[in-house]
């Protein structure tokens, strides 16, 4: 069986799991050693640990460029392979690389040059400022290799070979939980050797993940020859992964607001608290994108296929599936949240206090994500790009950013730690009118067809 009779013909059950495991494993892996960067500046002090979570939103602003790229070309590269156009997919691919190569060096640039104001933007507090600007630096010296890394990644998965792209990650991630105590602690190196490790290990990534291209494991055909640097191919790449930037660009701005609320009404060390519950959370969520990124090839394959009855099946099982491990890990997480927070931060009893309220009240607002999440996923596969825009700026800025300053100024620190569950609940109200109006509208076309 090749790749498209797999794609179209396959079990949905069966094939659906074949991609979500390598997929939640990748994700998995990649914040697994993002937490164990976490826990081991932790040893380093309150706002070392705070310092790492201003510099989360640098991290997502960086997702945010490769996704773009990178969900833009594989949602393009799935549907042209569906319908049979390798040159098409090569020459899409191709030419994302070299546009979220060129942009990332630009911000990764510009950020360094204004490094201190932008770690003051995002919510850097005087005490926590020299450790967020070293640790900073590091982070958009790497810009181009995690944004790389998260573009091929990205194009494997939309090709449906998700065991290579966990593959290309998990390597640097096990080589950057090896590096951080031995660069932290063994050199004497501090937040500094943390910074190191993780750009070490994104460099690596990103030579596995282009020897997969290179060497012909791959459909789409990485050429300097394919680029097409074209104002019309940069706009379709864009509307393609807007819903992307959106969902990773507002992650930068809700990280840096949360902050900026955060240093208002509680210090470093709810800072602090926050940065370890982000880390936490970051795990579950890894989980639930992890599930439907490995549902997004078969919905871009069938729809390029125009198998409108395999997408249906692949979404509610993927959405039930979903719900039903978020609502057991969250269960779980709740009750070890004091073990979760002493094991990060053992000393600041602060710190512990606001983390264990934090991230309760984070979890049970997770048991509402998968549902807007899965609607936001579907509409960008099948090239809904506006209607998906739209959904993924919610949780993380329409909803979350107002309610970030309007409910700590009404409740004081209570309502900033409610935050994220409330957003997370408007988000899915919101949604309700889209998952009827696509699902009526693809069963009448059916109907049609048939």
């Amino acid at each position: 069986m090749n790749q498209y009779e797999r794609m179209t013909k396959e079990p949905i059950r069966k094939l659906t799991m074949q991609l979500a495991i390598p997929s939640i494993l990748s994700m998995v892996i990649t914040n697994v050693y993002s937490m164990a960067d976490t826990w081991f500046v932790s040893r380093l002090g309150t706002q070392a640990t705070a310092a790492v979570g201003i510099s989360f939103a640098i991290l997502e602003l960086i997702n945010a460029m490769g996704y773009l790229f990178g969900t833009g070309g594989g949602t393009r590269i799935g549907l042209l392979l569906g319908a049979k156009d390798r040159q098409g997919a090569s020459i899409i691919g191709s030419t994302a690389c070299f546009f979220a190569a060129l942009l990332s060096i630009l911000f990764g640039g510009a950020g360094l040059i204004w490094l201190p104001d932008l770690m003051r933007l995002l919510g850097s507090t005087p005490t926590i400022q020299p450790y967020a600007e070293t640790y900073g630096r590091y982070m958009l010296l790497g810009f181009p290799f995690l944004c790389l890394s998260l573009v091929l990644s990205t194009f494997l998965r939309g090709e449906g070979k998700n065991r290579l792209s966990m593959i290309g990650m998990a390597c640097g991630g096990v080589l950057n939980i090896a590096l951080d105590p031995l660069f932290i602690f063994g050199l004497h190196l501090g937040i500094t050797g943390a910074a190191m490790a993780t750009f070490i290990s994104q460099a690596v990534s990103l030579g596995f993940l282009l020897s997969f291209f290179l060497s012909g494991h791959t459909e789409t055909k990485l050429s300097v020859s394919s680029i097409r640097p074209t104002g019309k191919l940069f706009a379709e790449l864009f509307h393609a992964g807007l819903p992307s930037m959106c969902r990773h660009g507002a992650g930068t701005l809700s990280s840096a607001c949360m902050n900026l609320s955060a240093g208002l009404f509680g210090g470093d060390s709810l800072i602090a608290a926050l940065s370890i519950v982000s880390k936490a959370a970051a795990l579950i969520l890894a989980i639930i994108k992890g599930l439907f990124q490995g549902a997004q090839s078969v919905y871009s394959y069938n729809k390029g296929a125009g198998r409108e009855d395999r997408i249906r099946q692949a979404y509610r099982y993927t959405l039930h599936l979903n719900l039903l491990l978020v609502t057991g890990i969250a269960a779980l997480v709740y009750f070890l949240a004091p073990a979760i927070l002493t094991m990060f931060n053992a000393t600041d009893e602060a710190t512990i206090s606001l983390g264990v309220s934090a991230l309760r009240l984070h979890v049970l607002g997770l048991v509402f994500m998968p549902f807007g999440f899965s609607m936001n996923i579907l509409l960008q596969a099948v090239g809904q790009s506006w209607k998906s825009t739209f959904l993924a700026s919610l949780p993380q800025a329409i909803c979350y950013i107002p309610l970030v300053f309007l409910l700590p100024c009404l409740l004081g620190v209570p309502g900033l730690l409610i935050a994220p569950m409330a957003a997370y609940l408007l988000t899915d109200l919101i949604t309700i009118p889209y998952y009827r109006q696509y699902f009526s509208q693809n069963s009448k076309e059916e109907g049609i067809l048939n």
